[in-house]
């Protein structure tokens, strides 16, 4: 028998699972780290991928694919029985409601679970902190969303989202390497659009952690006149080979390292870029929250595990609010949260935690709750609406759910031992 499964209670340890675009985070409550990082696709018997959170699936295919999935999940990775354990989702608080429905329905009819919770996964970056208020920011391979939470209470009308990321940086780089990527072919130098075309993604997003990272705000962008992308500006970092498979070394350019991540600054057409969602999503919270909300922001997601981010991020917001859209932000300090853990992974150690908390069992749905009710029990983190409590508590009247799980961790009295690490405030 597993060691995690000798507890003193007869109740299994949960199982918590983070479904990304690109990446999913699995393993058991309590611990301080997934116990697997897989990709959020399966692959077929062609060896063509099938992406779970691809939106041009429909129902029935969705259905499947998450069978196929969530039964690798378990008996592949995991190795445990999925009827013997409450499951935690750290779901994407904007994800579709057929997906979520989609989701439960596979647990519940498919697997058998006892119970599942599902709680939007940026709040949940804020209980290893130990702290209730945060604007959090997640840097996430398709897009890039920030949400406000002030006393353990979402902000709804704060939430931002804009369609930058991991993705967006990529096809950067592959845009900058076929205007002006060189090759060098013994003591020759080729055009590298000529001898390679596209990239794969793996080689990219090699070259994107080997080679890149965040430059400084370009003093050109100050400038009125200025009417190009930060990608043109002037750069200070050196030139840097990257081997290829055939031998050859691939230049990747000073401006391709420092300036690629210029994309997620330029916006995205609209006025909207990383750094203005951040302030837009501020203007929308009450004026006396503000403040506060400013100097504790938590920047999650492995798009911002690049050298530099939180520091070029910094000015980018302290230039915005000198110019007339954000004139009624007069911030006097803006500060980011040092975490302890890992960015990528602290909403899923916030999902371990919360799973490993006994006072939040109210906050499952149970399995036959949920096949005599069906999808209509599956509680909405955006909604106050009342909830009806599980069939199997000790009593049925119907209670409001006002709160989100969160401030119920955050509210209930702790242990010294239960307490989660407390970072600290790095930039100021």
């Amino acid at each position: 028998m597993p060691l995690y499964d000798l507890g003193l209670g007869s109740e299994k340890i949960h199982i918590v699972i983070e479904i990304g675009v690109y990446h999913t985070k699995i393993g058991f409550a309590g611990e301080s780290a997934p116990r697997h990082i897989i990709p959020s696709y399966n692959v077929k018997n062609d060896n063509k991928v099938a992406r779970i959170c691809d939106d041009s699936l429909s129902k029935e295919e969705l259905h499947d694919e998450l069978v196929t999935f969530i039964h690798a999940v378990y008996f592949r990775h995991l190795l445990t029985n999925p009827k013997d354990r409450k499951v935690v989702i750290c779901e994407n608080f904007l994800q579709t409601q057929r997906f979520r429905e989609t989701l439960a329905s596979v647990l519940f009819k498919q697997f058998s679970v006892v119970g599942v919770m599902m709680t939007p996964a940026l709040p949940l970056a804020l209980v290893p902190l130990g702290t209730p208020t945060g604007l959090i920011l997640n840097v996430g391979y398709k897009e890039t969303s920030v949400i406000c939470v002030y006393e353990g209470m979402i902000i709804i009308q704060s939430c931002r989202s804009v369609d930058l990321g991991v993705f967006a940086h990529l096809m950067s780089i592959q845009r900058m390497i076929s205007q002006s990527g060189t090759v060098k072919a013994g003591r020759e130098l080729k055009k590298a659009s000529e001898l390679y075309g596209d990239f794969a993604m793996s080689v990219l997003e090699d070259i994107r952690i080997r080679c890149c990272f965040c430059g400084e705000r370009p003093p050109e962008l100050d400038d009125p006149s200025y009417t190009e992308t930060g990608a043109n500006t002037k750069h200070r970092a050196a030139d840097m080979n990257y081997p290829m498979s055939d031998g050859y070394q691939l230049v990747v350019s000073g401006q391709i390292r420092e300036r690629s991540m210029e994309v997620l600054y330029d916006g995205d057409g609209e006025e909207n870029s990383v750094a203005t969602i951040v302030l837009d999503s501020l203007l929308q919270c009450p004026i006396d929250c503000r403040a506060a909300l400013a100097s504790k922001i938590l920047v999650i997601g492995g798009g911002c595990m690049i050298p530099g981010f939180n520091h070029r991020l910094k000015q980018e917001l302290q230039a915005f609010l000198k110019t007339p859209r954000f004139s009624k932000l007069p911030l006097e300090k803006i500060k980011f949260y040092k975490p302890n853990y890992y960015p990528n992974i602290i909403s899923w150690v916030g999902g371990a935690i919360m799973g490993s908390v006994e006072h939040l069992h109210e906050r499952y749905v149970s399995r036959d709750f949920y096949n005599a009710k069906g999808p209509i029990t599956l509680p909405d983190w955006s909604s106050l609406a009342p909830q009806l409590r599980d069939s199997t508590s000790s009593t049925s009247s119907p209670i409001r759910r006002t709160s989100s799980p969160m401030r119920d961790y955050m509210s209930a009295p702790l242990s010294s031992s239960s307490l989660p690490p407390v970072s600290s405030l790095a930039i100021s």
